[in-house]
């Protein structure tokens, strides 16, 4: 009996696939937190504070939505769309609409306390990953003037999708290198909208102390950069520096080293006493191996200075120049050199010896019985003797004697191979 096989795994593969591609991947989703004041599974909750002196107290001002009332409130219009990466990086716009369903903007929610929503400067809530997804004061405004940040009018909102599902989604900005994947998640449960009444919203930057292009193995140090006239004092730090680590630290300037190649984007968040908030865009640091080190000048070479180049370990001598240092020249004159005369010609003096005519060699010795011409040196040369007529004629003999060598011994396997057919055909004629 054949067993039937088991497609369900591969079944639930395809169809994950085909999710994916079809837009129905499941959207990141934010850890539930407390409960909603009214007992609730899932509302909205907007709350006022303020920050002194690093302390971050509630004024006192707590509002509560529930998802009957967002729905009373929410508008379908507009079309949301995400766009992970900037556009300078090949970024490109996702064309499937998201967050859809009843919309109510965020602006809209603080507007229905007036008293309260004019005193905001900012407000956050967390993403799915745990970071604040913030919005300005400017951000909140209502769309039609001139400078509103966001494209095609769209405003940050939460929203209910027809299944009942909660969710938080912010609009791409007009610039073309915003993103807003990360600031697009659902809620499980009470998704917290904080005010600020206090502190602004911050644009630190990072600085590498050794720059952003390091050796691997090489240490540098990080710190935040803030704008100048930025209120209160820096009270936390949090730093990602790319390569999946993360610190959390109330120094300002912390070290690090990569163990390997890459390039590793780092940021920062910043909190100061007045309960101001920024993140930094990412700083690309390159890690890369060290460079060789040059080899060595010395070792080998001749008596003419060892094995260097021209910088004096060996091998050729360094080129003269005749500028090099400081050479005192003598100043020039109108008078002629003095030029030493030729002395008075001297007699000969009489040493006792006779001269003799001819020439000597050195190192030369003369045989018993030789001639000059046997001591080396002395013979004249001969140049090639040219040939003659009876050398010729040798020549012309020595190949006639080969040639007639070679057609005797093919005359003679010619003969043998006659004689071989003969008797093969005699034998051939008695068996027929």
């Amino acid at each position: 009996m054949r067993t039937p096989r088991r497609r369900r795994p591969a079944a639930l593969v395809v169809l994950a696939l085909a999710a994916a591609g079809l837009g129905l991947a499941p959207s990141p989703v934010s850890a539930a937190g407390e409960p909603c004041p009214s007992g609730a599974a899932s509302c909205v909750v907007v709350t006022y504070v303020q920050t002194v002196d690093g302390q971050t107290t509630d004024t006192g001002t707590t509002l509560e939505y529930s998802l009957n009332d967002l729905k009373a409130q929410g508008s379908t219009a507009g079309v949301y769309n995400l766009r992970k990466n900037p556009k300078s990086q090949g970024g490109k716009v996702d064309k499937r609409p998201v967050a859809v369903g009843q919309r109510v903007p965020i602006g809209q929610l603080l507007r229905l306390d007036p008293d309260r929503a004019t005193t905001a400067t900012f407000v956050e809530t967390l993403n799915a990953d745990g970071v604040p997804a913030v919005l300005s004061a400017a951000d909140l405004a209502t769309p039609g003037a001139s400078d509103y940040p966001f494209a095609k009018g769209l405003q940050p909102a939460v929203f209910v999708t027809d299944s009942g599902k909660l969710g938080y989604v912010r609009p791409l900005r007009n610039d073309g290198e915003d993103t807003n994947a990360s600031d697009y998640f659902f809620s499980t449960g009470r998704l917290d909208l904080t005010v600020h009444t206090t502190g602004t919203l911050l644009a630190p930057a990072v600085v590498s102390s050794a720059g952003t292009e390091l050796d691997l193995d090489a240490s540098t140090t990080f710190s935040a950069s803030l704008p100048e006239g930025t209120s209160g004092d820096v009270l936390t730090t949090r730093w990602d520096f790319g390569d999946g680590s993360t610190k959390g630290t109330k120094r300002e300037q912390p070290t690090k080293t990569y163990a390997k190649r890459g390039t590793y984007p780092v940021s920062v968040t910043v909190r100061t006493s007045d309960g101001s908030y920024g993140r930094s865009a990412p700083l690309e640091v390159k890690i890369a191996n060290p460079p060789k080190a040059p080899s060595s000048g010395t070792g080998g070479g001749s008596d003419l200075g060892g094995g260097g180049g021209y910088t004096g370990g060996g091998g050729l001598p360094a080129p003269f120049d005749p500028f090099e240092g400081d050479v005192d020249q003598p100043a020039p004159s109108d008078e002629l050199p003095d030029v030493e005369e030729d002395p008075a010609p001297t007699a000969p003096v009489d040493d006792g010896l006779e001269p003799v005519e001819g020439y000597v060699l050195a190192g030369a010795e003369t045989v018993p019985g030789g001639t000059p011409e046997t001591i080396p040196g002395t013979q004249a040369s001969t140049a090639p003797a040219p040939a003659t007529q009876a050398s010729t004629r040798q020549r012309i003999a020595t190949w006639a004697v080969a040639a007639a060598a070679v057609l005797l011994l093919v005359g003679l396997g010619a003969a043998s191979e006659t004689r071989w057919l003969r008797h093969r055909l005699r034998h051939l004629r008695r068996a027929a």
